[in-house]
């Protein structure tokens, strides 16, 4: 059972995804990251990005930090996002997989273990990154306004994540 936990179990938690500095994710050892779309860079059924958001990922492409987008989403906000933000979209199948994952690593040029998979979903993000054996940040969804599946499962991954704290396998909190 805690093998199964671990593959749940984000290394690192960050309020927001804006909390993301060059600075902080060169701490934790990461040149590159793999980006969620969805409630991770654009609150659900917003058109696009926020100011805040296009300038973070200018922030980190000014500071040598690779990115790219690897969503599930497969409209055409995904294009828009990926154009508003300068960020290439890595092809492949959902995550869970790690399939997209490691198509994100071989458009960044990055090591696995200097990629971090950000996303705001222990059961899609964080197990697709655990998968693969990247570093894995969590962070807490921009918007409350979700589809009733995903505030569904936002009940469990809740519960998931109080046993993964509370065996000491995730962080108690966001660290930024």
């Amino acid at each position: 059972m805690t093998g199964c936990l671990r593959l749940l179990a984000p290394r690192y938690r960050a309020a927001s995804v804006l909390r993301l500095t060059p600075a902080v994710l060169r701490a934790w050892g990461i040149d590159a990251v793999m980006l969620d779309l969805d409630n991770t860079l654009v609150p659900w059924g917003a058109p696009g990005p926020s100011p805040a958001v296009v300038a973070w990922a200018a922030g980190l492409r000014d500071a040598g930090v690779r990115a790219c987008l690897v969503s599930n989403n497969l409209s055409g906000r995904v294009r828009a996002a990926a154009a508003a933000l300068d960020l290439p979209v890595a092809p492949g199948r959902f995550k869970p997989s790690a399939d997209k994952l490691r198509r994100g690593l071989a458009l960044l040029g990055s090591a696995p273990d200097r990629t971090a998979m950000v996303g705001d979903q222990l059961f899609t993000d964080v197990l697709a990154g655990n998968r693969l054996g990247v570093p894995t940040v969590f962070v807490g969804p921009l918007a409350p306004a979700e589809p009733l599946r995903i505030r569904a499962v936002r009940v469990v991954e809740r519960a998931v994540l109080a046993l993964l704290v509370r065996r000491g396998l995730a962080p108690a909190g966001p660290q930024v």
